[in-house]
């Protein structure tokens, strides 16, 4: 069999077979087209640990008062695209895909936000903020298990105006380092160079400065807390300072 004949042949089934595929694939959106929708669901999916903050059956309830009842629609008659569009602007939602399950459901499937911090602006109003630097509304239902960060945040419609980068640091420090994540209850910033976190025992303060040596700064950290602080006595010191590299500086409280 000469090359010439061999490639005939491998175009000929390549063909039979992109055709019978397209023929399948006609096939099957003509049955979806014919299908009618027996229930509308929603599924939250968590890109990284995180708790959940969307609530399923809300979610299909907020779908169903904007475009109402879609349970038993024929599925050509529902505008998936749309639906998406409008889930994407849920403060929780990163990303919404909808469409139809093999068992006649219509899945609402949602890529929820991870809150990254509780921020509190200087109107006093709460919001977490995303690794995007994406701001929400601290929802009604349940309170994220992540840092609360206080200081000069003015009251703006965009996180994306707040020195937030310092504060992604610190999480995605509390996030790999368990010590420091049960150590920590709050952040304070006093400025861009002055960084405090507020401990659960302890001083009633750290000084970090800036978020520069970070992993170091935490080292020296846990282990003035582990060897230092114990033999001193926990209720000796008003805070620490860890700006000085190598050491930790602890300032004794006037009135022990």
């Amino acid at each position: 069999m000469n090359k010439t004949t061999k490639h005939r042949i491998k175009t000929a089934f390549w063909l039979v077979f992109l055709t019978g595929l397209g023929g399948v694939s006609l096939t099957a959106a003509r049955f979806q087209a014919g299908e009618t929708i027996r229930d509308v669901v929603a599924e939250v999916v968590l890109a990284d640990e995180g708790d959940n903050l969307i609530v399923p059956d809300e979610i299909v309830g907020m779908v169903t008062k904007k475009f109402g009842p879609l349970k038993d629609l024929p599925v050509d008659m529902v505008d998936m695209r749309t639906i998406e569009t409008y889930l994407r602007t849920h403060p929780y939602v990163r990303d919404a895909n909808v469409y139809l399950a093999a068992n006649g459901e219509l899945v609402l499937r949602l890529d929820q936000r991870i809150p990254r911090m509780r921020v509190v602006d200087n109107a006093g109003r709460h919001w977490y903020v995303d690794a995007d630097t994406i701001r929400m509304p601290v929802s009604r239902q349940y309170a994220a298990r992540v840092p609360v960060v206080t200081g000069n945040f003015p009251a703006v419609d965009s996180a994306s105006k707040w020195n937030i980068a310092p504060m992604l640091q610190l999480t995605e420090l509390f996030r790999e380092d368990e010590f420091m994540a049960y150590l920590v209850d709050q952040v304070y910033v006093e400025s861009p160079e002055k960084i405090w976190l507020v401990p659960r025992m302890g001083p009633s303060r750290i000084l970090i400065g800036t978020t520069d040596d970070l992993a170091d700064k935490a080292e020296r950290i846990r282990k003035w807390y582990r060897k230092a602080l114990p033999a001193a006595g926990w209720d000796t010191y008003a805070y620490i300072d860890t700006r000085f590299a190598g050491q930790i500086v602890a300032r004794r409280k006037l009135n022990p």
